[in-house]
């Protein structure tokens, strides 16, 4: 089989990996990509077409975090278990969202429940950035208004908070469409 990838015939793929979610180490905007040589390439030449100067030293850094792999592993491991609990705290005490949790992962994907979802989201993402000063992605990037994401691989303490703010703008909204 030699240096062929699987699927790179009729049904060619792309893996993406980086530094930033699963090791936690995001300011070094460092990633790869596993495809097809010549797609590869391709991909190659964009980016060196339309991404902005590199920086020598995240660069450098990011050379160092490569060769200390699993001290970030196991720091991003530890984080995210105490994270899942936190959040599974709060969606435990949330009716006005449902969510799937991924055994693994940083980031959900909760859902307004749909008595909060036929009014509009974005006035909600709305109430939270500027009262709550809290901000989660619209699911409208992703096509599926009434979803928002929610990073989980950050500071405990921050992640806290930040849910926290999340249930009094929730508790808001729907005190202030009921009436």
């Amino acid at each position: 089989m030699g240096n062929r990838i699987a699927g790179a015939g009729e049904n060619p793929f792309i893996v993406t990996s980086s530094l930033t979610k699963v090791y936690g180490l995001s300011g070094l905007r460092c990633g790869w990509i596993l495809a097809a040589p010549g797609l590869a390439r391709r991909m190659w030449l964009l980016n060196d077409l339309f991404a902005a100067t590199g920086a020598h030293p995240a660069e450098r850094l990011s050379v160092v975090a490569l060769d200390h792999l699993e001290q970030f592993r196991e720091r991003a491991r530890a984080l995210l278990t105490a994270n899942r609990i936190v959040l599974d705290a709060f969606l435990d005490s949330r009716r006005d969202i449902e969510c799937f949790r991924p055994p693994a992962g940083t980031v959900v994907f909760p859902r307004l429940r749909l008595g909060l979802a036929h009014r509009d989201p974005e006035v909600f993402f709305k109430l939270l950035r500027e009262k709550y000063e809290t901000t989660v992605v619209p699911g409208s990037f992703f096509e599926m208004p009434r979803h928002f994401r929610i990073g989980i691989g950050g500071d405990t303490a921050t992640l806290r908070g930040g849910l926290e703010r999340l249930g009094a703008a929730l508790d808001a909204f729907a005190k202030r469409e009921s009436v």
